[in-house]
């Protein structure tokens, strides 16, 4: 017989802790069972002090955990959960894991609080930057029903569409920001190393060079002596744009030359419209009600005008209108999608008509993604040959005027 330290739960509120004999940890665990107990972990006595995990330090704000590692972490956790393995073990597991600092510490807080008989729900719900209310409802919802790795499955497969689409964008992004970054280097290199070189020649000319000519060689002069300069002022703008990036100025400088621009702005609805159908049909699929649904599902919404259209629509549903009256009389949303929603009222089959809009709104991302990056790519070309050919006809001026000359 061995001694074992267990912590086990009754009902939603009362905790016990205690010890119990038992020949081994599952024999403890039936007997706990056996007075009504729910085990929330079960240690051998003499093992106790070695699966103490110490509380650390809140995430710093200078600290960053991804999107992926949340996507990562979730599958993971779906896999173990399915594969029987208890819920603290695995977040164990995903601890000594996790390669991300930050992260690791956030699982290692939500290991302690879940230890100390919180619900997981409520130990992740500490953290709503990294995990939002739709991902925490859909774990309190499986929780509920007894289904965590269903639930955890089903967020999974949320965040693997979210996942695809940004790196559908990324991909797509990805030549004509290594056009820009080639083209503003070869300038820099010409304007700085190679015109300099001329500069003898064209200025033995004297004051017949013509203007563009001028401007090209006071510019280059100021590259050529402070070159170490401009490069410290790209490194310092490239960093502060990356640090602040995701700030309130930034937001809403993008989100006004996004809605600027009617490709743009229609990319940018459709994109918001995809994903807030995948939320409210993955929270009604989980078993939420509908209006908690809704009510989750709107701060999803970016668009600061279309958010509080859509809190009215949350608070006529609340006073018994149906979703598709009130999203028609009260938002400026599509017809067909209003419409889709009430035939997916009126069928009683709301979740999956919200799935074949969010499928039918992602394929006209993906489709405004390769309009936009076709439009980009030429119009770099084109400005780039701009400025290359300025340069260009800078140095060829001055020598027709010496062959005219000499003719």
């Amino acid at each position: 017989m061995a001694s074992f330290i267990y912590k086990a739960k009754k009902g939603l509120d009362d905790t016990f802790q205690g010890s119990i004999e038992a020949n081994n940890e599952e024999d403890a665990l039936n007997k706990l069972v056996a007075q009504g107990l729910f085990p929330v972990n079960i240690s051998r006595q003499a093992d106790v002090n070695s699966n103490v995990v110490k509380a650390v330090k809140p995430v710093g704000k200078n600290k960053k955990v991804t999107s992926t590692d949340v996507y990562s972490f979730t599958q993971k956790l779906a896999t173990l959960i399915r594969a029987r393995v208890e819920l603290l073990s695995g977040l164990r597991i995903l601890y000594e894991q996790a390669e991300n600092p930050a992260f690791k510490e956030v699982i290692l807080q939500v290991y302690n609080s879940t230890k100390e008989g919180k619900p997981f729900s409520e130990s992740l719900a500490r953290y709503p930057k990294i995990f939002p209310l739709l991902y925490v409802n859909i774990i309190k919802a499986g929780e509920a029903t007894g289904l965590l790795d269903a639930a955890l499955g089903q967020i999974c497969e949320f965040l693997a569409r979210e996942e695809g689409l940004k790196n559908k964008v990324k991909v797509a992004l990805a030549y004509p920001a290594l056009l820009i970054v080639v083209g503003l280097v070869s300038v820099f290199i010409l304007i700085t190393f190679v015109v300099p070189k001329l500069r003898p020649i064209l200025d033995s000319m004297g004051d017949s060079l013509p203007l563009i000519t001028k401007i090209v060689l006071l510019v280059s002069s100021l590259s050529s002596r402070y070159w170490w300069g401009l490069l410290i002022v790209a490194a310092v703008t490239v960093f502060v744009l990356n640090q602040r990036s995701s700030g309130a100025f930034f937001k809403n400088l993008s989100r006004k030359i996004m809605t600027t621009l009617p490709v743009l702005k229609r990319l940018t609805q459709n994109q918001e419209l995809s994903h807030f159908s995948r939320a409210l049909s993955l929270l009604l699929k989980s078993g939420v009600p509908a209006l908690r649904s809704l009510e989750i599902s709107i701060p999803s919404i970016e668009d600061q005008k279309l958010r509080m259209q859509l809190e009215n629509v949350s608070k006529s549903v609340a006073a018994g209108q149906s979703l598709a009256k009130s999203m028609s009389t009260l938002t400026g949303l599509p017809g067909f999608f209003t419409k889709m929603v009430a035939v997916g009222e009126e069928s009683g089959r709301l979740s999956e008509v919200l799935d074949e809009a969010s499928s039918s709104y992602t394929q006209q991302v993906e489709s405004d993604i390769a309009l936009v990056t076709s439009l980009i790519e030429p119009i770099l070309i084109l400005m780039l040959g701009v400025i290359l050919g300025v340069i260009v006809l800078a140095i060829l001026l001055p020598t027709f005027q010496i062959t005219q000359f000499v003719k």
